[in-house]
């Protein structure tokens, strides 16, 4: 049988090896997938795609210069415009001004102009003028619809508060002098930030309301928009003071699409652009939800395919490594046991002298345990016995060495060999047969030996 058992063993080794293999190899799959579960489940939801504010590049295409000039082509002047309508991708047909800047063509006989790209210059109808302490503004209408600029989005300028970053585009006419390049497209438009430092402010000889505000206006900037820092459109630059430059008047643009809506124009409400804005998010955040539920789910499923793989092989490879020790421990055990049987003896410990004088115990290659501890002791000592510690000393008998193995355990009075000779705590001594040993003193005194 002995040859069975090797190949079994032999089998059990291979099977071991093979399921480690495997059990290795899909470890590095399983690592995989967590990791990869790991970044699907961190992946969050970003609305890159969807535009809720607009650079000042952007803004720079709803921004048209006006020219005036004269019916002799002798006198010119000029102020900045910006497109109006209801679809920010569309073509234009509107645009707002300032009432003063196309008084020359109204009051004094001027050709008007909207200027664009490549010296496009378009003949506009002025379909509102007012020029008064009430209000200070125009609308011009294009004979049709053009793609040349965008139209602004207007927010309420009621909202608006002071300390608000905001952003001048237009024409001022002390870059327009200075500028040899200057062709009224955008590329000649010139840009500058500031502060809004008041709200609802009526300037001195007017009634209209206005937003007070330190970014860079001069004559030409007259007409043109104020935006705030999302790009929306807040006001119409309409006065400066002529002493300082940081003190400048936009007509807020409630006043502005007041008018616009007298008139039956259409524009974009930045309110009504926002909710849209927030729909086509919600729209992509569930897309968003689902897409990536399904993802975690299927990425959730490779882990556990991959890691049930592993703990599979790991798992047969430890039950035959487990079998194997079995096995191999059986084997041994029955090698002892063949050894013992050897000479047809057993092993004995007997007591020579003291309270158990007389008696004999069979020990075997299990450990056997003398002192008063009832719960560990096999030769068991009463409580009061002089010398007997509760663990005084193990004996046990090794087969392969055909000797008794003696081991003080920590007892207060010691351990001695026939010799005299007082054992260490916990070093194993080996004893013969024939040898004796005593507890404490010879009084309790045994004899180890074989028959």
């Amino acid at each position: 049988m002995k040859w069975v058992r090797r190949i079994v063993m032999i089998l059990l080794i291979l099977a071991i090896g093979g399921s480690g293999f495997m059990a290795f190899q899909s470890f590095k799959p399983w690592r995989d997938a967590q990791e990869e579960l790991n970044e699907v489940k961190a992946k969050s939801f970003q609305a890159d795609d969807v535009k809720s504010s607009f650079t000042t590049t952007e803004n720079q295409e709803s921004v048209a210069f006006v020219l005036s000039i004269s019916a002799d082509q002798t006198m010119y002047a000029w102020g900045s415009s910006y497109a109006v309508g209801d679809d920010l991708d569309g073509k234009v047909q509107y645009f707002v001004t300032n009432g003063h800047v196309v008084q020359p063509f109204m009051e004094e006989g001027f050709d008007i102009h909207l200027v664009f790209e490549d010296g496009v210059q378009v003949v506009p109808e002025v379909i509102f003028y007012q020029f008064d302490p009430k209000l200070d503004m125009a609308i011009l209408k294009l004979p049709e619809p053009v793609d040349y600029r965008h139209p602004v989005v207007i927010r309420d300028s009621s909202s608006v508060a002071t300390g608000e970053k905001c952003t001048t585009i237009g024409y001022p006419d002390k870059s327009v002098k200075l500028d040899s390049s200057f062709t009224g497209d955008i590329s000649s438009q010139s840009v500058s930030s500031g502060v809004i430092s008041k709200v609802d402010v009526i300037p001195v000889g007017e009634e209209y309301k206005t937003l007070q505000h330190d970014s860079f206006i001069s004559h030409g900037n007259s007409g043109g928009p104020l935006f705030d820092a999302n790009g929306f459109f807040i006001g119409m630059n309409t006065l400066g003071r002529d002493d300082t430059d940081s003190v400048n008047f936009a007509i807020i643009s409630n006043a502005v699409t007041d008018v616009l809506d007298e008139n039956g124009i259409k524009y974009i409400k930045s309110k009504d652009y926002l909710d849209d804005i927030q729909d086509e998010i919600d729209e992509e955040q569930k897309k968003f939800d689902k897409k990536h539920s399904k993802e975690v789910d299927e990425a959730e499923t490779e882990v556990t395919a991959t890691r049930n793989k592993f703990f599979i092989f790991a798992g047969a490879a430890l039950l035959c490594a487990i079998i194997l020790l079995i096995l191999f421990i059986i084997g041994n055990k029955k090698v002892v046991m063949v050894g013992e049987q050897d000479d047809g003896k057993k092993s004995y410990l007997y007591c020579t002298k003291g309270q158990y004088a007389g008696q004999k115990y069979e020990v075997t290659g299990q450990t056997m345990t003398i002192g008063r501890d009832s719960n560990s002791c096999t030769i068991l000592f009463p409580e009061d016995a002089p010398g007997i510690s509760s663990n005084h000393c193990s004996i046990y008998f090794d087969a392969r060495t055909k000797a008794f193995v003696l081991t003080d355990n920590g007892s207060t009075y010691g351990t001695y060999l026939s010799d005299g000779r007082k054992l260490t705590k916990g070093v194993p001594e080996q004893l013969l047969p024939g040898s004796t040993f005593a507890l404490a003193d010879k009084t309790n005194e045994f004899r180890v030996d074989r028959e």
